[in-house]
């Protein structure tokens, strides 16, 4: 009990919070997400930031796999599991924990068994590069285990899910969730074929419902063709339509990768901008100092960004408001202070 209330409450927060960081964040479902035992497969950008925004979008609560080094203290390991996380093991972890996945998928399978949900990104770890990499087994090992332990009558459905950020560490940059449509397990696994035949399709069909959710630029042409994409792309302000956009410029590039990039895109003076970074340069400087002294891992920075954001900006509102309350002595007046500080997060473009 204590455990689901705090996992709904922190989720309340986070979703605040996201309404904040990003200027605009969008969810797509191409289909109802299903009740029931579902793991949720999706690419990986940005560090824990990803997780949040997959939670968040959905009505479910899943369980999240976890690279399994920030558990190995004992008041970090209670803590995360309290937020519904799981360790998952890797080869750098060191080929003898990797014996340890095998209890991960038991304990996966039961939470299943039980209609829970899993989210597992499928990459196996986390890049800034648009494109979507190989996909590695674990969720298809779980897929297959659950199924085989209720003797082929659980029917998990696999969501792909595809995260499409317009800037991976921006604040107020745009972001898209979409849900694809479930893929049912249990109808792409022959008993007649092998283990790895039938991991190696779920997979590949998951590979195939994903890839459309995201940008893939080619690999063999990466800088191009983000050069080429940011030149060239017409901004929409309705995300779907941006990724179908962009998407089809990318198909231009493909078909001329030699095509060199000109012109920019117009910077455009916000009013707003100058209101906002004086009145936050307490928790601004802050936030900047972690990320310059503590934070080796640049791809945690829209990560680290988010969590420390919203502790940091609410409690300095609140400070500065207070202070503006003791200089006027006028309720009024610091709650118009206040207002005017969360207008400008608001209005404020990266």
């Amino acid at each position: 009990m204590l455990q689901q209330i705090l996992f709904r409450t922190l989720k309340i927060y986070c979703q605040v919070s996201l309404w904040f960081y990003f200027s605009r964040w969008q969810i797509q479902k191409l289909a109802p997400i299903p009740r029931g035992p579902v793991i949720f497969v999706s690419n990986h950008q940005n560090a824990f930031l990803d997780a949040v925004l997959i939670i968040c979008s959905s009505f479910r609560n899943p369980w999240s796999l976890t690279r399994a080094e920030v558990f190995r203290k004992p008041l970090a390991r209670k803590i995360l599991t309290l937020l519904q996380m799981s360790p998952v093991y890797r080869f750098r972890d060191g080929f003898s924990t990797l014996r340890k996945n095998d209890s991960m998928i038991e304990t996966c399978s039961n939470l299943l068994a039980r209609g829970e949900s899993i989210l597992i990104f499928g990459e196996g770890n986390h890049s800034y590069q648009w494109y979507l990499r190989s996909l590695q087994k674990g969720f298809a090992r779980i897929a297959l285990a659950a199924e085989e332990k209720k003797n082929w009558t659980l029917d998990v459905q696999i969501v792909p899910v595809g995260i499409q950020y317009e800037s991976h560490t921006h604040f107020r940059s745009r972001v898209l969730v979409s849900f694809g449509k479930p893929i049912p397990a249990r109808e792409l696994i022959n008993r007649e074929n092998s283990h790895q035949e039938n991991l190696d399709r779920l997979i590949k069909v998951c590979e195939e419902n994903l890839k459309p959710l995201i940008l893939n630029i080619p690999v063999e042409h990466y800088e191009q063709g983000v050069m080429y994409l940011q030149t060239h792309r017409q901004r929409k302000s309705d995300l779907v339509e941006q990724l179908a956009s962009d998407q089809a410029t990318l198909v231009e590039f493909i078909h001329s990768p030699q095509t060199t990039p000109t012109g920019t895109n117009p910077t455009r003076l916000n009013p707003f901008s100058f209101y906002y970074t004086i009145n936050h340069f307490l928790p601004r400087s802050i936030l900047q100092w972690v990320l310059t002294n503590k934070v080796s891992d640049p791809q945690f920075t829209g990560s680290i960004k988010f969590a420390l954001g919203m502790i940091l900006f609410p409690v300095f509102q609140l400070m500065q408001s207070g202070v503006v309350f003791w200089i006027t002595g006028s309720f009024s007046i610091a709650l118009f202070y206040l207002a005017s500080l969360l207008v400008s997060v608001i209005l404020k473009k990266h």
